[in-house]
């Protein structure tokens, strides 16, 4: 840790607060780290993809992530795995398939980007809008 001295002139015209704002940070350290981690599992594009894809379609599969992503099973299987590790996915099984949703964490501590698929499909275009 640090000495208590700070150098900075206007620091000396406050040190007590100063010495207690260092003081309330140590104690948010493990709270802050918990939090670093959790905007660390949302600073992936490819994860806020996979949020915002289960927002919508509310459970897919590795295979059905990996068809939209354009990207392997394996990839996404990795993606996924850091997503439950950081309890926002859910995941079950049917058979040898595992389906992943939001996990209610998610729900309530994210604000998923909202994908805005269009419902409707004009003149045979089927590409996302």
């Amino acid at each position: 840790m640090q000495e208590d001295k700070i150098d900075c002139s206007a620091a000396e015209e406050r040190p007590g607060q100063l010495l207690a704002l260092r003081n309330a940070l140590e104690r948010q350290r493990i709270p802050l780290q918990r939090m670093a981690q959790h905007y660390a599992l949302l600073g992936g594009e490819t994860r806020l993809k996979i949020l915002a894809l289960l927002g919508r379609a509310e459970e897919l599969c590795v295979c059905d992530l990996a068809r939209v992503l354009e990207m392997t099973p394996a990839a996404v299987s990795q993606h996924l795995s850091r997503l439950r590790s950081g309890n926002l996915v859910k995941s079950r099984r049917d058979g040898m398939t595992i389906y992943y949703r939001l996990s209610e964490h998610a729900s309530a501590t994210v604000v998923s980007p909202r994908l805005e698929l269009s419902d409707e499909v004009e003149d045979g275009d089927e590409n996302i809008s």
